[in-house]
Order: C-alpha cells, then sequence, then structure tokens
C-alpha cells in the first residue's frame, strides 16, 4: 500500500540530493511577505504592520543570485482560491535560480530532477508550432496580430477575454490532454500570457523562453528563462496586470548590479510531482496534519 508522507519525504530528499551534488546553496525566504499583490491575490495575515501569504516564491528568491550563482527554496505556498483536488489551500513549491546559464541547461536540469520520480520519458511539445499549424500564424517571424481574437472565437469565449486567459484554456483543452498516460514539454509559449517574465526568444517576433512539463494531465514543472530587458519585462507584466512592488525591488537589484539579469527560474509543485509519481490525482494525499 502507497505511503504518501514516505513518498513525500523520499522525494524531497532526492531532489536536495540532487541540487546540493550540483552546488546549489538552499535558502529560506520570507513566507509571509509585506506586498498586497492586489483582490484575491494573497490570503492576509494578522501580523505586525499587515502580511500577505505568499503564492510563489519569485523575486525574494532571485534576489539572492547577489549572494551566490545557484539557489533554490522548498517551502510552503498559499493559494486563495477554494481548494479542489488538483489545488490546496496549502501546498509546497521548490523553487530555483541559477545565474549565467541557458535555456537548454534549464531543461536538462529539469530532466534531471523529475526523471527519477516519473515513469515516462518526457516528450516535446511546441506550441507556437500548434498555434502555426491552428491559424496559419508563425508567431517566430510575425506579432500576435489578431491571434487572441480568434484564439477566442475558437474557444467559444468573449472576445473581449484577457489573452493570458484564453491562452491558459486553449493549452489546457488542446495540448495539456496529449500528455494523458505519458509526459511532455510543452515550451515555444506565445507572448501575453501569464509568464511576462520570460525572455524573448532571440531572434523570435512573439514566443518566449519558457516550457512546463505535463504529467498525464497534472501540471508538474515550469521553467523559464528570465527576460534581460527591463523596460520590456515590466511593459509585458503591467500589460496583463501581473507587475508588482516586488517585481520592481528585484529589477531595482539587477538595475543597480547586485542581481545578475542573466538567470533561469524552476518551479516544482512537491505534492503534484508525488501524484504523477504514485498516479494518485488527489493532492489531498499528500498534505500532512490536514485535521489542523
Amino acid at each position: 500500500m502507497l505511503d504518501p508522507i514516505a513518498m513525500k519525504s523520499d522525494t524531497l530528499f532526492t531532489l536536495r540530493d540532487t541540487l546540493c551534488a550540483e552546488a546549489f546553496v538552499e535558502v529560506v525566504t520570507p513566507v509571509a511577505r509585506r506586498a498586497d499583490l492586489g483582490p484575491g491575490r494573497r490570503a492576509p495575515v494578522d501580523l505586525d504592520g499587515g502580511r500577505f501569504l505568499r503564492a510563489m516564491i519569485g523575486p525574494a528568491l532571485r534576489v539572492n543570485l547577489e549572494y551566490h550563482p545557484r539557489i533554490f527554496e522548498i517551502g510552503p505556498c498559499f493559494r486563495p482560491e477554494k481548494p479542489d483536488h488538483l489545488h490546496a489551500s496549502e501546498f509546497t513549491m521548490l523553487d530555483l535560480y541559477v545565474a549565467g546559464e541557458d535555456f537548454e541547461f534549464l531543461f536538462a536540469l529539469a530532466e534531471r530532477l523529475v526523471a527519477p520520480h516519473i515513469a515516462h520519458a518526457p516528450a516535446r511539445i511546441s506550441v507556437a508550432d500548434h498555434i502555426r499549424d491552428q491559424f496559419g500564424l508563425d508567431l517566430r517571424r510575425e506579432p500576435l496580430g489578431d491571434l487572441p481574437e480568434r484564439m477566442a472565437d475558437r474557444m467559444n469565449l468573449a472576445p473581449r477575454t484577457p489573452f493570458r486567459d484564453v491562452l491558459g484554456q486553449y493549452v489546457e483543452r488542446e495540448l495539456e490532454t496529449q500528455s494523458a498516460g505519458t509526459a511532455v514539454f510543452l515550451t515555444d509559449y506565445p507572448l501575453g500570457g501569464d509568464e511576462p517574465c520570460a525572455r524573448l526568444t532571440p531572434g523570435t517576433t512573439a514566443t518566449i523562453n519558457r516550457f512546463e512539463l505535463i504529467v498525464d494531465g497534472i501540471e508538474v514543472v515550469h521553467g523559464y528563462e528570465d527576460e534581460v530587458d527591463g523596460a520590456a519585462f515590466a511593459q509585458r507584466a503591467r500589460d496583463v496586470d501581473l507587475y508588482d512592488e516586488e517585481q520592481r525591488l528585484a529589477w531595482e537589484a539587477i538595475d543597480e548590479g547586485r542581481v545578475p539579469a542573466t538567470s533561469v527560474g524552476l518551479g516544482i509543485g512537491i505534492e503534484r510531482l508525488c501524484m504523477a509519481a504514485s498516479g494518485i490525482k488527489d493532492i489531498n494525499r499528500f498534505l500532512q496534519s490536514p485535521q489542523f
């Protein structure tokens, strides 16, 4: 019989062991953050001065590249939305950043971290290629143009639906389903989605260096190469209402030369990885002491 606690423990041990062998340093950043990201983005806590529980580890981890070129953190994150069988109110994330490495390095690192835990060797599916085949638009050479409206129409969504929401539903319905019974890396995402910090792929018009690993319909890993153009990042983040005080502080450190602009970042949902490894599609099986 599956022992969820032992599986989660073994998973964490293996991930830490692999990262430490590759010269990563583990750090701890604040779980209760000062920045209010707006309605519904973070759960508030009653602490001196007011705080908000982080929904991701993100920028507060990246600024530690000032001290070490390879860093990671494993810790709790919190969702203000209602939980379900794939989403918990409190869950565990592994996030890491590496200075001076490229996108292909990140792919290889993700595979090394995840391979011991899943039964499938991941294939790669290009989101940009799928869009080209479906809409006749090559995002490596052409801008988005009217793609948001055309994609919304295909998904039976209102024409003014934000593109980040349209793209999320499109990927979920048309591409994540291709992971049934196997594992796939989705890559070559278009601009305008929910990862504005990802770098515009050099030599392209509208694709970014971002990937997600989907295992049998479950998103387990996301990774990206950080955008090196601060102004471009800030504008893209504002366009999708994702530019905030924490992003500003991180870029302040980059502009001052304390933190390198060239870096890659990766996130792994620990309970999600356990779900993918076991085939159990219920995140609650991997949460400890739920009665508290």
